[in-house]
């Protein structure tokens, strides 16, 4: 009786074994063996071998656990049948030996979906990377063993999947942005990190999204030095306004040379005056880009060519405005503000961001491009220019035009051509937090 409940004991070892490192070869990713394999532990490369064909270790797993499933009950109901059904008899019970077999297979059952699947499984489940590679160098020997069966199970499972037109679907399963996204919002649901990260994290997705002309800042925005009024009031003024970067042109944006750095005018300071310093050797070539480069593909050529500010230009060769590189990391980080920042303009526009969009603009379009519903269904085939319009009403000949309001920001009008709204600058909460109530409209 000892030796048979010993022999059952250990089948049902077996069986728990293989059950947890089933779980533990489906749980592990690649980014998780490629880790193991970087730190160089023992049996990654054992690892990467065993689970590089899914069909063959999960056929050995199963050959393994109905081999162990169909002997334990096979043993335990040729052992104990007999000796239960003649105990029950000496008790003055009859019972068929059928019946005795019926009731310790079930019996048996109960135990093993205990101690050899469910235990185990929950075990290797909370344990899969160090289960993994304690079992991967086992189950290839396995593997080995068991190569006959595998194979006609390789074989009838192909052929299933052929009829079932899933063929080609056997590989590993690809990540999408969605599936990344998801996962971002379960990690902050589950404190992995704050709001903030969240944020940043989300914005990094709209990178690819997002325009040049999207982000720039108009040209009549820019402090600029024009090479044709080098008057000492002018060079001052343009120091003072203290940006790091200045634009220059020769006679106005139509005729654009390339960027002053105004530290290297103030290396020349110590010995000579203002009005003395020659210009032309300090300007540096533009970085000229289209409107429609994206952010993600411009900020990579901006890291790539050391260049902090590029300039947007129109087909007619005129500059249309400029992003620079704060620009682009204010669209992941938010609004990045220096030491001369007034305070009043950091409380209003906090949290906030910052577009320049063209005029002609669907709506849908530009709510495709944002990844949000910011105005109402009806208006998604009209232009952002006519929506002003028709916002805007008498309003729009007033000078200035006045700012329109609507649930998740602002929109200001830029420019007109005629009476059609060319450009404006579309200011919005983030997408984390634009769905939430306004608490107020502050005018900034």
């Amino acid at each position: 009786m000892i030796v048979s409940l010993l022999i059952i004991i250990i089948l049902t070892t077996i069986n728990g074994f293989f059950a947890a490192s089933e779980m533990a070869l489906v749980s592990i990713t690649p980014n998780q063996q490629y880790k193991l394999q970087q730190q160089g532990h023992r049996n990654a490369a054992i690892l990467k071998q065993v689970t590089s064909d899914s069909t063959k270790y999960l056929s050995t797993i199963q050959v393994a656990i109905t081999f162990a499933g169909f002997l334990s009950s096979a043993f335990a109901g040729t052992q104990f049948s007999g000796q239960i059904t003649m105990w029950f008899s000496s008790v003055g019970i009859n019972i068929p030996q059928q019946l005795v077999v019926v009731l310790i297979t079930l019996i048996l059952s109960y135990f093993i979906l205990i101690f050899g699947e469910l235990v185990p499984k929950r075990i290797a489940l909370a344990k899969s990377t160090s289960f993994a590679l304690f079992c991967a160098p086992i189950i290839r020997v396995v593997m080995l063993i068991f190569r006959p069966f595998v194979f006609v199970l390789s074989l009838s499972t192909t052929a299933v999947m052929k009829v079932l037109g899933m063929a080609n679907k056997n590989g590993p399963a690809t990540i999408t942005e969605s599936d990344v996204k998801e996962m971002i919002a379960y990690g902050h649901i589950k404190g992995l990190y704050p709001s903030e990260e969240r944020l940043m994290l989300e914005r990094i997705f709209q990178l690819d999204d997002l325009t040049a002309s999207m982000i720039m800042t108009p040209r009549h925005d820019v402090t600029y030095l024009d090479l044709k009024n080098l008057s000492p009031k002018a060079i001052k003024q343009v120091l003072e306004s203290r940006y790091s970067r200045i634009p220059v042109v020769d006679g106005g944006w139509d005729h654009l040379k390339g960027v002053i750095l105004v530290k290297d005018i103030m290396v020349e300071l110590e010995d000579q005056n203002l009005t003395e310093i020659e210009l032309h050797p300090h300007i540096r070539n533009p970085l000229i880009i289209n409107a429609s480069i994206t952010i993600n593909v411009l900020f990579k050529q901006m890291k790539e060519l050391s260049a902090h500010m590029a300039f947007v230009m129109r087909p007619n060769g005129s500059v249309k405005g400029i992003v620079t590189m704060e620009d682009i990391m204010e669209e992941i980080v938010g609004n990045i503000y220096d030491e001369h920042d007034v305070q009043a303009n950091r409380e209003t526009l906090d949290d906030l961001q910052t577009y320049i969009i063209e005029g002609t603009m669907i709506i849908d379009e530009l709510n495709r491009r944002l990844g949000r519903k910011l105005f109402p269904k009806e208006d998604k085939d009209i232009t952002i220019g006519s929506y002003l319009l028709t916002e805007l009403g008498e309003k729009i000949t007033e000078k200035p035009i006045p700012r329109v309001s609507f649930e998740h920001g602002y929109i200001d009008v830029l420019s007109m051509v005629d009476d059609n709204i060319t450009q404006v600058r579309l200011i919005v909460q983030p997408k984390s937090i634009y769905s939430k109530p306004a608490e107020k409209k502050t005018k900034i």
